[in-house]
């Protein structure tokens, strides 16, 4: 039985492998979900229960209003922390098994935990990221080689820490997705890709001059510097700016924003927690969870396709 598309030829072959080496596991998986859910059916209404029987004592003695409310918030609370206690550990077997499978299929390697943070000085200094935070982590690295480009692939959370009123609350700067893609050759220039601001938009940015794209679409969309005009508008074809725009969209991020330099590709895309194993409430042998996952690996290597095609035609 065919439930994923082969599109890439890392692909080949792959509807064969999630039957034999993921299917048998999901299954077992899914047999877990199940027994989880029928605890968190058990424990959940019992503790919704008590909180409300309190909250209605109370609010029988009291009498204000604030009383239903709070107990209403207590009660979801319990509900959704017995739900999370009960699933959790399912959540992410699931989706080390997924993950960790696709890429062990494509050549590829991942790590649910990072131990070496990368240096995140380029990204700042061109833009790609916020230069003030006070706090940074990371999970979920993804690294290998895709047609000829090596690349680094991680989540990352940025945040600020906000001091107002003798309290202390840490503010997210930047949640999303960073990628490095190095190549075989070195740009002649720097190209900078960053969203476009409108009225705020600079007519020059760090020595770079700004550069116009050729596709209006994407130059409402976004605002391109570069050191090299001639490079820079050879490398932003529509063909690319529509795969970046297909990369964001699918790993559900927005505000996409990138860098040539050197020999590198530098990424940086604003989306949710990444890689997870979905809602709990389908089947864990849903396709649409492994799908999901072959997509964002499509997307990169749909990236360096529009790249390596024009480089080699170039050299």
């Amino acid at each position: 039985m065919s439930f994923f598309e082969e599109s890439h030829p890392e692909f080949k072959g792959f509807n064969a492998f999630y039957e034999k080496e993921l299917l048998p596991a999901l299954r077992k998986k899914e047999f877990d979900r199940l027994n989880a859910l029928k605890k968190v059916n058990r424990f959940g209404p019992l503790a919704v229960g008590a909180i409300a029987l309190g909250t209605f004592l109370l609010y029988s003695r009291v009498g204000h209003p604030m009383f239903l409310a709070m107990g209403a918030f207590f009660a979801f609370s319990a509900y959704m922390g017995i739900r999370h206690y009960f699933l959790k550990d399912i959540k992410s077997r699931t989706k080390n098994h997924l993950v960790a499978g696709i890429c062990r299929y494509v050549g590829w390697q991942f790590s649910e935990k990072v131990t070496e943070p990368p240096e995140l000085d380029l990204l700042i200094e061109n833009g790609l990221l916020p230069r003030s935070y006070d706090r940074v982590s990371f999970e979920d690295k993804m690294w290998g080689n895709a047609h000829g480009a090596a690349f680094e692939a991680l989540e990352c959370h940025m945040e600020r820490e906000d001091k107002s009123d003798d309290k202390t609350k840490w503010v997210t700067v930047f949640r999303g997705s960073l990628m490095a893609l190095e190549f075989p050759r070195e740009f002649m220039g720097r190209t900078v890709v960053l969203r476009d601001k409108g009225w705020f938009n600079r007519k020059k940015k760090s020595g770079m001059k700004r550069v116009g794209l050729v596709d209006p679409k994407f130059e409402k969309i976004f605002e391109a510097y570069g050191t090299d005009q001639v490079e820079a508008r050879y490398l932003l074809t529509p063909d690319f700016m529509q795969r970046l725009v297909d990369l964001e969209e699918s790993v559900d991020g927005k505000k996409i924003r990138f860098a040539f330099l050197n020999n590198l590709l530098l990424i940086a895309v604003e989306t949710p927690n990444r890689f997870e194993a979905g809602s709990m409430r389908v089947p864990i042998t849903d396709p649409k969870r492994t799908q999901d996952i072959l997509n964002e690996v499509g997307a990169v290597y749909n990236v360096v396709d529009s790249l390596i095609k024009p480089m080699e035609r170039q050299a």
